[in-house]
C-alpha cells in the first residue's frame, strides 16, 4: 500500500492584536454603564437612609426607656432600705420639716442632702458616689456647668438618655446655703463655696416628680400639690388651702401608682435653648428637671406641660414621645395626640396624650 501522508498537527490559531483589543473592550465597563450603577446605588441609599435614621432614633428611644426602668429599679432598692421612701428632693425648709434628725434620707459625711441621682447611684450598688461632687459639678448656671463638662462623672449611665442632645441638667436640690444644703466647697480640685443659686449639674436626662419626693417649700404658704376639694371643684396648687401636701418621698401614699409618673424625659431640646433661656437653678420657672402640679390647672402631665412648657423636651424622641417611669416602677413611652397653640410659648403644646398620666399623687374627686 502506498504510504499515507503524515498529518501535521492542527495548530490553534492565535488571536491577532485586533481580536484581543475587541475582547478587552467588551470586558470593561463603559462610562454610561458606570454612571447607571452609581445612580442605582445613590437611589437605594436615598430610599434606605430615612429607614436607617428612623431605626437609629427608635433604638435610642428604646435604650432611654431601659435607662428609665433602671432608675425605677434603683428607686425600689432605695425605698426598701429607707422604710418605703424615695430620696427627698427639697430645700432647707422641707428638709427640716421632713427629716429633722436626718435619719430618713441619704446625706454625705458633712450632712449635705444627696441629690437624687447620687442617692440612686448608691442604691444601684455603684461605688465612688459618696458625695454629690463625685457625680456632678457645682455651678449657678447651665453656661458655668457646661464649661466644666470634663469634671462631670459619666459612670452613672442610667441618668442619661442617648437621644438627649444636651446631656447636662440639674436636679435642683440641694441648692444654696442652709442646713442640709451645700456644705464646704465640694470638689477639692474645683472648689465652689455654697452660695445663693449654686447647686449641682451633671449627666441627667430625666425629671423627678416633686409632688412625690418634695416637701414644703415655704413656712408661710399653703401646700402646693393639686387635688380636688370635697365639693368636687379643682383646687390649684399653691393658690388654695385645699391643695394637698407633697408626699416627702412616701411611696405608699400614692393613689393608683400605675398612673402617676415618678420619672419622665426632661430638660431642654438643645444647648442653644438652654443658653438662650439663661438656665439657672434660681430660675426654676425655666428649664428645671422637676415635675410638679404646682400652679397647674389640673393633675395630669398635659396640665404640667401647659404650665411648665420649657421643662419637657418635645423634640428628643420621634413624634414628641416622652418616656415615663410610673410610680409602680413600670415604664412606657407616652405620645401626644392633640395639640393647641400656646400663646406664651409660641408653639403647639400637647393637650392630650395616648395614655392618662397623672402628676398629682392624689385621687380625683369621685363625682
Amino acid at each position: 500500500m502506498p504510504a499515507q501522508p503524515q498529518r501535521r498537527p492542527q495548530q490553534t490559531a492565535r488571536p491577532n492584536a485586533a481580536a484581543r483589543q475587541q475582547r478587552h473592550a467588551h470586558a470593561a465597563f463603559t462610562l454610561i454603564e458606570l454612571l447607571v450603577v452609581v445612580s442605582i446605588i445613590a437611589l437605594l441609599i436615598s430610599i434606605l437612609l430615612p429607614s436607617l435614621r428612623s431605626a437609629r432614633e427608635q433604638a435610642k428611644t428604646v435604650k432611654c426607656l431601659v435607662h428609665a426602668r433602671g432608675l425605677g429599679q434603683a428607686s425600689l432598692a432605695f425605698a426598701q432600705e429607707h422604710d418605703g421612701r424615695m430620696q427627698l428632693a427639697a430645700g432647707e425648709v422641707g428638709v427640716n420639716a421632713a427629716d429633722p434628725d436626718r435619719s430618713r434620707f441619704a446625706y454625705d459625711a458633712e450632712g449635705e442632702l444627696l441629690a437624687w441621682p447620687t442617692a440612686l447611684a448608691q442604691a444601684a450598688g455603684m461605688s465612688g458616689f459618696e458625695a454629690n461632687w463625685r457625680w456632678g459639678v457645682r455651678a449657678a448656671s447651665f453656661a458655668d456647668a457646661d464649661a466644666k463638662r470634663d469634671k462631670i462623672s459619666d459612670q452613672f449611665e442610667l441618668a442619661g438618655c442617648p437621644a438627649d442632645r444636651v446631656q447636662l441638667a440639674t436636679p435642683v436640690w440641694p441648692m444654696g446655703t442652709g442646713t442640709g444644703m451645700l456644705q464646704g466647697t465640694g470638689d477639692p480640685d474645683d472648689p465652689v463655696p455654697a452660695g445663693a443659686g449654686v447647686g449641682y449639674w451633671g449627666l441627667l436626662s430625666y425629671g423627678i416628680n416633686e409632688d412625690i419626693v418634695g416637701a414644703k417649700t415655704y413656712e408661710d404658704k399653703p401646700p402646693p400639690v393639686f387635688r380636688y376639694s370635697a365639693s368636687g371643684t379643682a383646687q390649684i396648687g399653691e393658690q388654695s388651702s385645699g391643695a394637698g401636701d407633697r408626699l416627702v418621698g412616701n411611696m405608699d401614699r400614692i393613689y393608683d401608682p400605675s398612673t402617676v409618673l415618678l420619672f419622665v424625659d426632661a430638660g431642654p431640646n438643645s444647648e442653644n435653648e438652654a443658653l438662650a433661656g439663661q438656665f439657672t437653678i434660681a430660675n426654676q420657672a425655666g428649664l428645671a428637671n422637676l415635675v410638679t402640679s404646682a400652679r397647674c390647672a389640673g393633675p395630669l402631665l398635659k396640665d404640667f406641660e401647659w404650665q411648665w412648657f420649657k421643662r419637657i423636651p418635645t423634640r428628643r424622641h420621634p413624634k414628641g414621645r416622652v418616656n415615663v417611669l410610673f410610680a409602680d416602677y413600670h415604664g412606657e413611652p407616652v405620645q401626644p395626640v392633640e395639640f393647641q397653640m400656646h400663646r406664651v410659648a409660641g408653639d403647639e403644646i400637647a393637650i392630650r396624650h395616648n395614655k392618662v398620666v397623672r402628676v398629682s399623687p392624689y385621687p380625683p374627686f369621685a363625682r
